[in-house]
């Protein structure tokens, strides 16, 4: 084994510690580029009758801002309460479960206390260690005025400071539920019960909420969480390997940050899997190396979502050889927003780099990006709206997913530009993080080792 003093066991448990793809963080430690978003959502929770809505791009951390938030606001007397959304909840059901949540995730000093602390409410009665059905409270909640009543409750029961995370707010699939939730905290304010949510969810599913009620917005301040920026991303490898005292090689570091396209999804599993292959190295080293993370990549690769996997799978399998290189020119770069000539200009780069490949013409060339918008070839593209020619991928997180698959390939895809660096809340549409370009001259080591 590669790293001393530890056991496989060991390994793996410290390893879920300090990186973990599957999981929200919850620790300001770990969470990583945010500090300015967490500073603003505890200011905003300050203000009675706010809350706060977290929208983004699938894969961007928005459960593990909200998770850290809420964890940061809560009071000591009490965790959080945590509820998510999906196809079978709605309004009520996720009403009930915070209610049925308020006392079991109690931190109690004593059983005394633990069996005094009950609640009641329109007949039903129960106390934290009572067995009690949520369809039962929830076919009780009648209105959204029933729903305040009962949450007031769970406010004066639950802790000093209260809080409560609807995460994955868009997987409920009835929009009049959803609309729901806009009263709700319209009357939780107008009332001062002293609860506050944390929602997390797709654009969409913010504007539905803001449209549902006219003064929503006064009740509801908008974060919208973007990519991360290049030194967070870093960030995340550096402290991963030195906790295991490692180093990692600064080409490495900056290929990682590269290919993870700003999800810290993709940084925690590659960096997860890459630690791996440093514990089962069979010679002893210090450094995490080009060998590590190429053996790491593909296990990374491996691992990662079939919901992700599967709109790759249908553009490039059982097709012409030049579909493949014609998607990775598609996540050439670090713009989200990007023109047919330029995504072109990518290809032509991209078939110099694969053996045996040849160029197509333009022509031909754009009519695979049409392709690619359809439900055949994945439905890996969509055309920008009022923008003739300009295309961006459906799902921003399978970008990430393309280049770890050119990446494996020893396809760089680096057609970076360098940007002026932007402003806190000022976000760029093209780019979707802020701050500047990764630097264009970054890899050059391994490609003189490698030769390519």
């Amino acid at each position: 084994m590669t790293i001393e003093n530890y056991t496989e066991d060991e390994f793996g448990e410290k390893l879920a510690t300090v990186i973990n793809p599957a999981t929200p963080i919850k620790s300001i430690e770990h969470l990583k580029g945010r500090n300015d978003f967490l500073v603003e959502i505890k200011r905003t929770l300050f203000s009675a009758g706010r809350h706060v809505f977290i929208f983004g791009d699938r894969g961007v951390g928005k459960s593990s801002l909200a998770a850290t938030a809420a964890a940061q606001y809560q009071s000591s007397d009490a965790e959080p309460i945590s509820v998510g959304g999906a196809v079978d909840e709605t309004f009520t059901s996720i009403i009930a479960n915070i209610a049925l949540q308020a006392l079991k995730r109690r931190k109690y000093e004593s059983v005394k206390v633990q069996n005094s602390v009950s609640m009641e409410w329109r007949g039903l009665k129960w106390s934290s260690g009572d067995e009690v059905s949520g369809l039962d409270l929830a076919s009780q909640i009648k209105t959204v005025g029933d729903a305040a009543e009962l949450l007031k409750q769970v406010a004066e029961k639950h802790s000093e400071k209260p809080v409560v995370v609807l995460d994955e707010f868009d997987a409920i699939p009835d929009s009049k539920e959803r609309s729901r939730f806009a009263s709700l905290l319209k009357q939780l304010g107008d009332q001062s019960i002293n609860i506050k949510f944390l929602i997390t969810g797709v654009g969409q599913s913010c504007e539905e909420l803001l449209g549902a009620h006219a003064s929503a917005h006064r009740q509801i301040a908008t974060i919208e969480l973007p990519r991360l920026g290049w030194d967070a991303r870093r960030e995340i490898v550096t402290e991963a390997a030195e906790a295991f005292g490692l180093d990692v090689d600064n080409d490495v570091n900056w290929r990682i940050a590269l290919i993870s396209d700003g999800f810290p999804y993709y940084i925690h599993l590659i960096m997860q899997q890459i630690l791996w292959q440093v514990f089962t190295d069979e010679e002893p080293c210090t450094m995490v190396t080009w060998d590590h993370f190429y053996a790491g990549l593909n296990a990374a690769i491996r691992q990662t979502n079939v919901e992700l996997k599967r709109p790759y799978e249908k553009a490039v399998l059982h097709r012409s050889n030049e579909f493949e290189d014609v998607v990775w020119s598609t996540a050439d770069g670090d713009e989200l927003l990007r023109p047919l000539d330029e995504m072109y200009a990518s290809f032509s780069r991209v078939v110099t780099k694969r053996e045996g490949r040849q160029s197509l013409v333009q022509q031909k060339y754009n009519e695979a990006i049409r392709k690619l918008k359809t439900p055949a070839y994945g439905g890996v593209l969509s055309q920008v709206p009022g923008r003739k020619g300009w295309y961006m991928y459906r799902e921003k997180m399978l970008r990430g997913y393309v280049r770890m698959q050119a990446e494996v390939n020893k396809v760089d895809l680096t057609g970076e530009k360098k940007s002026p660096k932007s402003v806190m809340h000022v976000g760029n549409s093209r780019t979707g993080h802020y701050g500047p370009s990764v630097p264009r001259n970054i890899r050059l080591s391994r490609e003189e080792d490698d030769g390519n």
